[in-house]
């Protein structure tokens, strides 16, 4: 189970704080939670908080009771942004990984590479940014862990790969695993979350189960429109303001 209490990382920005607020909730085994919300909204800086690879500034995010520094073998940290070493060829950066995490499967990891026609042989530096994105979901996930933090892994990617890549990890998840996910493509990953935990500037501003969304007969986007406060018919305005 995960549980973050009253965690928060911000920083001064003119005379306000900025980052996340103060915040706490609880994620019950194998869940599948999507952490959504506008840009500046927090996200990142909670995964990256949770993760170890920020120091908050209070509270603390707590997996079976431990922070993440001390279980670096249950837990992987997948982004979009890139943890490989470009100079690396992509079989040698799986090579480097093996090594260096107890819970990395190399069998699993050439299958990914193998899903999606990456050569083994062809350094990461000469990748494409879309390439170099499915290196990295390729390394995260074939790391058999109980936890699973994933901030825009889906960045870079067109959408026939990002639906190819969420049926993969449906197919490979034992159900046991929790995952916790950021992105702004919802339409994409709408059923295949279990949860929503939506931030707004820098705060929990809405928490569901997308079962209730469904009897409601919502989408995440017309929940989190209204959550965000975000208007529609908003760019009418704009001719009424430059007249």
């Amino acid at each position: 189970m995960i549980e973050v209490k009253n965690l928060e990382k911000t920083w001064r920005r003119g005379r306000s704080r900025v980052g996340l607020h103060p915040t706490s909730f609880t994620v019950p085994d194998g869940q599948i939670v999507g952490i959504l919300g506008d840009n500046g909204a927090g996200k990142t800086t909670l995964l990256r908080s949770m993760a170890g690879l920020l120091h908050p500034n209070a509270g603390a995010a707590l997996f079976d009771g431990k922070p993440a520094v001390k279980q670096y073998e249950r837990i992987s940290y997948i982004t979009g942004e890139g943890s490989y070493y470009p100079n690396l060829t992509v079989g040698e950066y799986g090579a480097f990984l093996e090594d260096l995490h107890p819970a990395f499967d190399p069998k699993r990891y050439y299958e990914f590479l193998q899903f999606f026609q990456l050569p083994a042989d062809v350094r990461i530096t000469r990748l494409s940014t879309g390439q170099k994105a499915r290196v990295e979901l390729a390394a995260g996930f074939a790391k058999r862990v109980d936890y699973y933090l994933m901030d825009e892994p889906f960045l870079g990617k067109d959408v026939f790969t990002r639906k190819d890549f969420i049926k993969l990890m449906s197919a490979v998840l034992h159900g046991q695993e929790t995952i916790l996910i950021t992105t702004h493509y919802l339409d994409d990953i709408e059923h295949f979350l279990d949860r929503a935990i939506v931030l707004h500037q820098g705060k929990i501003a809405d928490d569901f189960m997308m079962e209730e969304l469904q009897q409601q007969g919502q989408t995440l986007v017309d929940r989190m429109a209204k959550t965000c406060g975000w208007d529609p018919q908003r760019y009418l305005q704009f001719g009424e303001e430059e007249g």
